[in-house]
């Protein structure tokens, strides 16, 4: 584990193959501070429990998959409503009952895979089954008003090359909850798979008003501590153009 991972502000294009382990910023004018992200990156070097940097990352989602959450339970309590509005007509109650209850597997699949997609500490592997979980975990504090194309065809087909395969999951996960913070509710969302490189990239109308959900303003600190994680774990994060409307991030994920 290197004692102090390297940050470098470089131009493009970028030769993704030829990056040493680290984190790398691209066309990002104003987003870092060197002095803070210089720290985060030390801190992320530290020889502490990782478990502690997934519980960050999934803590800064939290308010996403609690809104999420609660605008399924929206369907079983609205026909559960509309069930009592109904009554004593019986055959017009049956149908709302039924969606209350659709509605009811709806929010207990979505917690249960929340639950399952949560990065495990005795993680022995970075490949294509802890890629997907992170996804879901993506797609979960998205929402229905983010649309996303492109996250189920990130398939990672092999094991990647690094020496702590726990903390470059958590590094992928922070890039994950970058992408929502720094939507803060409405965009776009694409992800893409190609040449070892794994790369998420958001975007928002630039009409569109100012983040209506929580943790924008720490968006530059989540990306740094990945991009820490990343570096330490043998990996490449890289950030590229962002701006109030979007933004990429990479994580070379070598053979």
């Amino acid at each position: 584990m290197m004692d102090k991972p390297v940050f470098l502000d470089i131009q493009s294009p970028v030769e993704y193959d030829r990056l040493s382990p680290g984190f790398y910023t691209v066309n990002c004018p104003g987003r870092f501070d060197t002095a803070t992200t210089e720290g985060l990156l030390r801190y992320a070097a530290l020889s502490v429990n990782p478990e502690m940097y997934s519980s960050t990352f999934l803590g800064i989602m939290l308010p996403y998959f609690l809104h999420n959450n609660n605008n399924l339970m929206v369907g079983v309590l609205g026909n559960l409503d509309l069930a009592g509005m109904l009554l004593p007509d019986l055959e017009k109650v049956k149908p709302k009952i039924a969606g209350a209850r659709t509605a009811t597997g709806s929010v207990v699949d979505y917690l249960r895979d929340l639950a399952g997609s949560i990065p495990s500490g005795d993680c022995s592997s970075f490949n294509g089954d802890v890629v997907r979980k992170c996804l879901i975990l993506l797609k979960a504090a998205c929402g229905r008003s983010v649309v996303s194309d492109g996250l189920d065809k990130m398939a990672l087909s092999y094991a990647a090359k690094c020496s702590d395969p726990y903390r470059a999951v958590v590094a992928f996960t922070g890039m994950a909850a970058w992408v929502v913070v720094s939507m803060g509710g409405s965009g776009m969302v694409k992800g893409s798979l190609s040449g070892g490189k794994l790369t998420l990239e958001w975007s928002r109308p630039e009409s569109a008003s100012q983040p209506y959900m929580p943790g924008s303003s720490s968006a530059s600190s989540v990306i740094a501590l990945a991009g820490g994680l990343a570096a330490v774990s043998g990996m490449a994060l890289v950030v590229e153009n962002w701006t109030d409307n979007g933004g990429k991030v990479s994580l070379v994920a070598k053979k």
